[in-house]
């Protein structure tokens, strides 16, 4: 049965928009009204970070009809574990022998959700507990962190017992109602104040998680559970917020409907192509003020949700109580979304290239484990000395400190030239055609991506340039390293044989071979060029200046003898949707998309601009 969450009805009521000026068609009975929960009462067997593999089936609810008092032990397979090495090493003692067990949770509104908990096999021993609450499967929570923890730092000793819920709505919880999101956070409470009241805790509660799991602790956090006292949100934002979905007015085709394959989420989102009253109430829904919990937020510099990580990590640190503003922190590294584990379960292995951008040495849970020392155990730990905000300068792999992201830069202007070249100095003039053809768009070689069809993160772009429709503009080699620190902005002038037409661009690390590694990109629609809330006419011939954002924030080093490029194409499909250049706000909308020639005017107005650190 599908369940209409209510925050989804009420916003949804306030305005249904298009960008063409048309009333968009149906929407109401759309599943779309998940996405709001990013999750729902749909089960899927699919997942991102820590997500389930495509066969996964409800996890078993071994407890039956039995509650939370009643239950039942697991399998030999996931019976006991022990601490390893360490003085430990080798000697069975009571606290640190741990037994799983699994269980059905109460809920305020009598909802049952199904719990895996890993504990001192000896009740009388209290211990804190991290808390870890799915959407994809506590099986997998298992399968990913618990089953094997020799590589695990997070969850190898037994300082803490880990409980993991599934989601209300999927899997094992799978019979729990979904009222809208809020109730999630409702559920965060209740859970936590569960956790803190079993005869093994210590009443000290963390959360933690990645991507959805990293969202639920934001939500969790507003709702002030009083024992929970730390999280640890990896590769996630508070709200979502228009650019998400819609980056330069552009629908992220490949990132939504990969929701789509995860929670059922359906056509909601391309209602409201313009930021709109819709996208104001849903960029509010929750309120970082509520926050009074210190927060070590985790972000990747080739993440899904890099903009909206950093744009939530700002939120809390000046609006949330003000007895923790001083106490959040954050870290960057050079990471994918699957960074932390995930995508090898449920589709496909990772390849060499998407490795590298892997949290190979487990620095993410390392941290996390020195901040809940600090906050759940009171331990001086070495995250009483961390800077507010560490990050890793991208290419030289140096670990660095600020206390505030992004740090000061200066603007870094390196202008197109008709030689396909970039620099300081102004060109007198010239005009560079691209065509554009809806129907063979330029295609999407890795970036920011959530579908397991495509490369995550830095990837060779030959694919790209090998085509007509692509114009590349490099720098000169570089004599010395050129260090970036934050947005980067693609400036161009331009014009159109079409009534409207996309323009996007991708920043490149070119190394000596001339091989283009792509570090981020973004697009821009022309009629949305001045205002994403309204279009604009564009009239075929005439010049216009558009900003494109491209979409992820970067610490990054340009190393003598590479060179700094930008791509400029008119499409990069399926990550952006593809414009029919007629004025229709999606492809499908348009009886006969039209094939159009679009021109970058060089000069003053076309430029790429890096915030450059002296």
């Amino acid at each position: 049965m599908k369940v209409f969450p209510v925050v989804f009805l009420v916003v949804a009521a306030l305005s249904t928009a298009s960008c063409d000026g048309d009333s968009a068609n149906g929407g109401a009975a759309d599943a779309g009204g998940q996405m709001l929960a990013d999750g729902g009462p749909r089960d899927s067997g699919v997942g991102d970070s820590g997500g389930a593999g495509p066969d996964a089936g409800p996890a078993d609810d071994g407890g039956g009809d039995d509650g939370p008092e009643d239950a039942g032990l697991l399998d030999a397979g996931r019976d006991a574990g022990t601490a390893d090495g360490g003085a430990d090493a080798g000697v069975v003692l009571p606290c640190k022998t741990h037994l799983f067990e699994e269980t059905m949770i109460p809920a305020r509104d009598g909802a049952a959700l199904a719990a895996l908990i890993r504990r001192p096999a000896e009740p009388a021993c209290k211990v804190p507990a991290i808390f870890i609450y799915t959407p994809y499967n506590i099986d997998n929570v298992y399968k990913i962190w618990l089953e094997d923890t020799t590589t695990e730092p997070l969850f190898a000793g037994m300082d803490y017992a880990v409980v993991a819920v599934d989601w209300r709505g999927k899997f094992g919880s799978s019979s729990a109602q979904v009222r809208d999101e809020l109730q999630y956070g409702e559920d965060g409470y209740d859970l936590v104040e569960w956790i803190a009241a079993q005869p093994w805790s210590d009443g000290n509660v963390g959360m933690y998680g990645v991507s959805a799991l990293g969202r639920v602790q934001y939500w969790t956090a507003a709702e002030q559970p009083p024992h929970l006292k730390a999280a640890v949100p990896i590769f996630g934002h508070m709200n979502h917020f228009y650019e998400n979905f819609f980056p330069g007015g552009v629908f992220r085709k490949e990132y939504a409907e990969g929701l789509g394959l995860l929670y059922g989420t359906g056509g909601t989102v391309k209602q409201h192509p313009c930021k709109d009253l819709y996208w104001r109430v849903v960029e509010g829904l929750h309120d970082p003020a509520l926050v009074k919990i210190p927060m070590l937020v985790v972000s990747g510099w080739y993440d899904l949700f890099n903009r909206g990580t950093h744009r939530t990590f700002d939120e809390i640190r000046t609006l949330s109580d003000p007895s923790v503003r001083n106490s959040h922190r954050m870290l960057i590294g050079p990471w994918s979304h699957f960074a932390a584990g995930g995508e090898g379960i449920w589709g496909r292995e990772f390849t060499e290239e998407e490795r590298q951008w892997f949290d190979a040495d487990r620095r993410i849970q390392k941290d996390a484990l020195a901040f809940y020392d600090l906050y759940l155990r009171g331990l001086q730990s070495e995250a009483a000395g961390w800077p507010r905000v560490r990050y890793v300068q991208g290419a030289e792999g140096l670990w660095k400190s600020a206390d505030e992201w992004p740090p000061p830069s200066e603007p870094g202007l390196l202008y197109l030239t008709g030689g396909r070249g970039l620099s300081d100095a102004i060109p007198s003039g010239g005009e560079i055609g691209l065509p554009c053809d809806p129907n063979d768009p330029s295609p999407t070689v890795g970036g920011q991506t959530l579908s397991w069809k495509y490369t995550h993160g830095p990837t060779d772009q030959a694919a790209v340039l090998a085509r007509g429709d692509a114009a590349a503009f490099v720098t000169e080699p570089l004599a010395e390293p050129l260090r970036i620190t934050g947005a980067v902005l693609v400036r161009l002038n331009v014009k159109t044989t079409g009534t409207d037409t996309d323009f996007a661009a991708r920043l490149t690390d070119v190394d000596g071979n001339g091989r283009h590694l792509l570090l981020t990109d973004g697009i821009r629609r022309l009629k949305l060029r001045d205002d994403l809330s309204a279009p604009s006419d564009v009239t075929a011939g005439l010049a216009y200046s558009i900003t494109i954002a491209l979409t992820n924030e970067l610490a990054y080093t340009f190393l003598p003898g590479h060179r700094v490029g930008v791509i400029i194409t008119s499409s990069n499909y399926e990550r952006f949707d593809r414009n029919p250049n007629t004025g229709d706000d999606f492809f499908e909308d348009a009886a006969a998309p039209l094939v159009v020639t679009n021109t970058i005017l060089l000069g003053a107005e076309s430029f790429l601009a890096l915030p450059v650190i002296r």
